[in-house]
């Protein structure tokens, strides 16, 4: 039974032995240097998530709602400016044709950013926008002018649209 506890001692002193030689702060593995993933500042986060309204409104213009839709998360819901109320990522495209309804005129728009405000990987942005029907000439026939919120989240290298709202200005 001594010889057992001896044996079982020597045991415990060897895994200390090798534990704080494994954890010294001059063993040579401990001395490698971390690796660290550069964190994106808050106004490159901004500045991402505006060029990604930019995009949104391209795909607007060209009445490509397919693109558009992979824009937003599967379980976004928003306020939009059309509609009894709040809508799903389902329901989200349904004014882009209206604003093409009319073949002679012309379609676009102005943006005007207002503000944005990155937090972690969310952003939420603030703009108006002016939408603008043109006739042949370039005379402006129309104009509706809308303001709009966005709060995109970041998934890996993706941004999508969490939620939002918009309204008559």
């Amino acid at each position: 039974m001594k010889t057992t506890k001896l044996m079982f001692l020597g045991m415990i002193m060897l895994f200390v032995s090798i534990v704080t030689t494994s954890c010294n702060q001059n063993n040579k593995d401990s001395e490698k240097e971390e690796t660290k993933v550069p964190a994106i500042s808050k106004e490159n986060l901004e500045n991402e998530a505006w060029e990604m309204e930019e995009q949104y409104w391209d795909y607007v213009l060209k009445m490509d709602t397919v693109a558009y839709k992979k824009l937003w998360h599967d379980d976004f819901i928003g306020y939009p400016n059309f509609g009894d109320g709040v809508a799903a990522k389902s329901g989200i495209a349904v004014w882009i044709p209206e604003l093409h309804q009319d073949p002679s005129l012309k379609y676009s728009y102005k943006l005007f950013k207002k503000a944005a405000n990155a937090i972690g990987g969310v952003v939420i942005v603030f703009y108006d926008a002016d939408y603008l029907w043109t006739d042949k000439d370039n005379n402006v026939i129309k104009e509706e002018n809308k303001k709009f919120t966005h709060t995109w989240k970041r998934y890996g290298d993706t941004w999508l649209i969490i939620g939002g709202m918009a309204a008559e200005r």
